[in-house]
């Protein structure tokens, strides 16, 4: 399974130490260059010697450089790689988090899924036994999630 990643959710996760829950759910991770180089830019960053590390993530460039010229000027660049990416590698899906950039990769035919979708199906698989610590953890590390959304997710988890 190929997947394509923006940076929020590895930021995110690092943040909260708990990378290995991307890396549990088996599928081949794939960032483009600009997220790389977000991620890792000032090695101080949250997660960025994580990230250099993990030799799950691959790091790929987009072929296609007019693509990326072509997409939503409101798009940031990670996002545009990471959508242009995905197309030029059939990639099963995507990850972000960011509202816009999901519509402009759904509407480019794009599955996409969210950080907090990827809690719930680690739950699901067995890979943790509770989501809540975990969205307080991101909660307080500075990842928005709106109370009724909070509320929604602990529902479906069972907690």
């Amino acid at each position: 399974m190929k997947v394509v990643c923006d940076a929020s959710a590895l930021i995110a996760l690092s943040r909260i130490d708990a990378l290995n829950i991307l890396e549990q759910q088996g599928p081949q991770l794939i960032i483009p260059d600009a997220v790389y180089e977000e991620l890792t830019r000032g090695k101080r960053k949250s997660g960025a010697k994580q990230i250099i590390q993990a030799k799950w993530i691959q790091r790929n460039a987009v072929k296609d450089r007019t693509s990326i010229k072509q997409m939503d000027q409101r798009l940031h660049a990670g996002e545009s790689e990471v959508i242009a990416l995905a197309k030029e590698i059939g990639a099963d899906f995507v990850i972000l988090d960011d509202a816009y950039a999901r519509k402009v990769a759904e509407a480019a035919g794009l599955k996409v899924v969210g950080l907090l979708a990827i809690l719930l199906n680690a739950k699901e698989n067995g890979i943790i036994e509770q989501v809540r610590p975990l969205l307080d953890a991101l909660r307080h590390n500075g990842f928005f999630i709106e109370e009724d959304l909070y509320a929604l997710l602990l529902h479906r988890a069972g907690e």
